[in-house]
């Protein structure tokens, strides 16, 4: 059997085409659209434009993958939409464009999809899961086993970068607020400290992304690439400091640009506040779990059928104010 997973998050519209059964499976093929969706924000609604951009790459997908010959797709939704005023809407528009169906993963279920396709890293011994998104932060006990003891937090690069950053580098006093406001939260959620966790396990593509980066400081200061946290630590000061960090990163991650200046952050006060001996980065992530949790049947889902044809091209409309009726609707939604 031949499956898919198409993921709508905050940074993109990623795809993941995978052979196998019974819950076991190897990624054949993976692809990425780059949209960082909250460039298309009016308030907390997503743009007429936003919508569209949402559905060419969705379209794209969903053809690569019945050229794959792919016997079951899911479309998933993570954080992208999980506080859009307009869900609804965009969801409407989406189906009726390209006949998908989102599933929509909570934070504790796209944790928990983190979880299940990386617990082969258990095996190190007391090891947390980190996967810094868009708009969430996932923290994952690679020892627990339900989906009620991960942790998510509800914010991500994008939305500190739009409440504290007024370019694209934060400058000295920005960096310390958005510092300060990181470790206010993790008290708040009650984030370990020192002593819980020996390693960290990286996840997604904003942490392979700076990993990318990391390892092309590493080789321009004619350093080993082994990731070390005091290492890295000289990595963000070139990162907030230096006059060549721009061409570093489009050299390596021309895409991730909007978001991994503040993401390096939030990675080295996970990394400061737990003092872990050994990181990893991981290739697999919520589209793997999520494949695996369906599969399994501890997931239901819908899936997308491939071999009807594409809706006829229906123009989107401007995305309607919301009234107080409208924002009823979609808190019931959730």
């Amino acid at each position: 059997m031949k499956y898919a997973v198409i993921d709508m998050s905050s940074t993109g519209v990623s795809t993941v085409v995978a052979e196998g059964d019974r819950g076991i499976f190897e990624a054949v093929y993976k692809d990425r659209t780059n949209i960082a969706i909250t460039d298309y924000f009016d308030g907390r609604s997503i743009t007429r434009r936003g919508i569209e951009k949402l559905i060419d790459a969705l379209i794209s997908a969903r053809s690569t993958c019945k050229a794959m010959n792919v016997d079951e797709c899911y479309v998933v939704s993570t954080a992208a939409l999980r506080h859009v005023d307009n869900l609804e809407e965009v969801a409407e528009h989406i189906r009726m464009r390209t006949g998908i169906v989102i599933n929509h993963l909570d934070g504790n279920t796209e944790a928990y999809c983190d979880l299940v396709s990386n617990r082969k890293y258990a095996a190190y011994g007391d090891v947390v899961l980190i996967d810094i998104g868009g708009g969430s932060v996932e923290l994952c006990d690679l020892a627990k086993s339900e989906k009620s003891e991960m942790l998510c937090l509800d914010f991500g690069p994008l939305k500190l970068r739009n409440k504290y950053v007024a370019d694209i580098y934060p400058t000295e006093d920005e960096a310390k607020r958005i510092k300060k406001f990181l470790r206010n939260k993790f008290d708040e959620s009650s984030v370990p400290k020192k002593g819980k966790f020996r390693s960290a396990v990286l996840v997604g593509s904003i942490n392979d992304a700076l990993y990318a980066c990391y390892r092309e400081y590493c080789e321009k200061k004619k350093l080993s690439t082994e990731f070390t946290y005091e290492r890295y630590k000289s990595f963000i000061d070139f990162l907030m400091t230096s006059s060549a960090r721009t061409q570093l990163i489009m050299k390596v991650a021309p895409e991730k640009i909007p978001v991994l200046p503040v993401a390096a952050l939030i990675l080295k006060e996970l990394l400061k506040r737990f003092k872990l001996d050994n990181i990893v980065i991981s290739d697999s992530g919520v589209k793997e779990g999520f494949l695996t949790l369906v599969a399994t049947g501890q997931e239901t889902a819908v899936a997308v059928d491939l071999y009807n044809p594409v809706p006829e091209y229906v123009p989107v409309e401007a995305p309607r104010k919301n009234t107080a009726n409208n924002k009823k609707k979609v808190n019931k939604s959730k």
